[in-house]
């Protein structure tokens, strides 16, 4: 669902560009950024998680992190 919500935002959004990791190829990697749940969104230090991310939380998130 997350990943369904993030394509479509991001569609929209021309100066964002998404890094997917698959944690299970890469578990040092998710170790690294501090990943502790499926999804989770990164930019920088900030970071949004959880197990149900609506696409209203994935929107804000991302204007968030592109006003910056």
């Amino acid at each position: 669902m997350a990943k369904k919500a993030l394509d479509e935002l991001t569609a929209k959004m021309n100066d964002i560009n998404i890094e997917e990791i698959e944690i299970l190829s890469n578990p040092l990697r998710a170790l690294k950024d501090g990943v502790k749940f499926i999804p989770t969104l990164k930019a920088g230090k900030q970071t949004l998680s959880g197990i149900l991310l609506s696409s209203a939380k994935i929107k804000a998130f991302l204007e968030k992190v592109q006003d910056q």
